[in-house]
């Protein structure tokens, strides 16, 4: 982008104005009765706590994660949310009757960096969430905002998740992770996706007694986004979903799969998400039959991507956990991951999906083989998958786990 335009756009982008969509939310038939809701922070019992979801990113998985989060949580105490008006997700938001307060955010990396110093900006936010008197917030993800917002909206006590306690290699990462770690330092409670992480979160300087585990929730909601189901694609197929980076270990999903379609012709690779493909060339022209779809793909279009799949494999190098598990658990797709970070948590090797080692081109070669070759195998633990992340991932459960954890951050 030319410098002019560069210049322009920050400007554009800092005079645009906090705006508000405020609708209250009128009680339904599956609320819960507010004698069984939380109360606030005085401790009456006739006053129910007001809690404030604080979600800012544009897209990807943090708008499904914080919009089923905050509609459960809306059936059970008042709650308003606070989302970034570049969300994509926005006009499903101002459809759902939870009050909101909408901010301008940036729409770019280099407008991500300079939000940071727009301290004007944040103190007004944070004026006009305090004016909602919450008496807890949620942060379901970080944001470069959110150790900012903390400062200034203390002392209302706070719920922050970390995702990724360990960074992923790479720059930007990095800083990604930075924003994590001062927001957990700062918050009143942090919630992590599976207990392995907690000793992992002490050694960066909260305390245990502040963690709580709350597991990743399943992705029901790219089911409902999809279009009514066409003639489904019968052909055999492995999807490598997400965002392309690194760890991800495409690569050796590459060499795995030359290997597959040297026998099995037939088979085809699918690689779907947005990232630089430039480092796989090579690899990728010694494969005749993939499907590239490089580039951020549609909520209506994710459930023909997984329930077109024979499996789905994630052949990361490093991971925390991944929302690519309870993704495909909602379709009922099978998973084959591999053994690091919570990855073994999301998955029962051998009954809910397979496991391999990480870097084993041989490992994953075997894996796909078996998923292609026995069908009655791949259903079943697809179907498991889905019972098991059902279960545990319930929206209903994890919204009342994070009530708890806001009456713990109340003292």
């Amino acid at each position: 982008m030319p410098r002019a335009q560069h210049e322009a756009s920050i400007a554009n982008c800092l005079e645009r104005p906090i705006a508000f969509f405020v609708h209250q939310r009128e009680p339904g038939p599956n609320d819960r009765p507010i004698s069984e809701n939380l109360t606030s922070a005085n401790g009456c019992q006739g006053k129910v706590m007001r809690v404030g979801v604080i979600y800012l990113g544009r897209r990807g998985p943090g708008g499904p994660i914080s919009f089923e989060l905050a509609s459960r949580l809306s059936r059970m105490v008042p709650t308003f949310a606070v989302v970034s008006a570049d969300a994509e997700h926005l006009g499903l938001w101002r459809q759902s009757g939870i009050e909101l307060i909408e901010v301008p955010t940036f729409r770019s990396d280099s407008e991500a960096l300079l939000s940071v110093l727009w301290k004007k900006r944040l103190r007004t936010l944070a004026h006009t969430i305090l004016e909602r008197k919450p008496d807890a917030v949620i942060y379901p993800m970080v944001h470069p905002w959110t150790p900012s917002l903390q400062r200034y909206l203390r002392p209302i006590p706070d719920v922050v998740t970390v995702h990724d306690v360990v960074a992923h290699p790479g720059f930007k990462h990095f800083v990604s992770s930075l924003y994590e770690r001062i927001a957990a330092r700062r918050a009143s409670r942090c919630v992590v996706l599976s207990a392995r992480f907690i000793e992992l979160l002490q050694r960066k300087g909260v305390d245990a007694d502040r963690i709580d585990v709350i597991p990743h929730g399943i992705f029901t909601f790219y089911r409902r986004a999809a279009p009514p189901a066409t003639h489904p694609d019968s052909s055999a197929s492995v999807l490598f979903f997400g965002r392309i980076t690194a760890y991800k270990g495409l690569d050796v999903l590459l060499r795995a799969f030359k290997s597959v379609s040297s026998r099995r012709p037939d088979v085809r690779l699918d690689i779907v998400g947005f990232g630089d493909l430039s480092p796989y060339a090579g690899l990728l022209n010694e494969i005749e039959k993939v499907n590239i779809v490089n580039r951020w793909v549609g909520d209506d279009e994710v459930a023909g991507f997984f329930e077109n799949a024979s499996c789905v494999v994630l052949p990361y190098t490093t991971a925390s956990q991944s929302g690519v598990v309870p993704l495909a658990a909602s379709f009922g797709t099978p998973v084959i991951a591999t053994n690091v970070g919570a990855l073994p948590d999301q998955i029962q090797n051998g009954e809910s999906g397979l496991l391999v080692n990480p870097d084993s081109v041989e490992e994953l070669v075997s894996a796909i083989d078996t998923v292609l070759t026995q069908p009655s195998l791949a259903r079943s633990m697809g179907k498991k998958l889905a019972e098991q992340t059902s279960e545990s991932g319930n929206w209903d459960s994890i919204a009342a786990a994070f009530l708890e954890s806001c009456r713990k951050a109340l003292g």
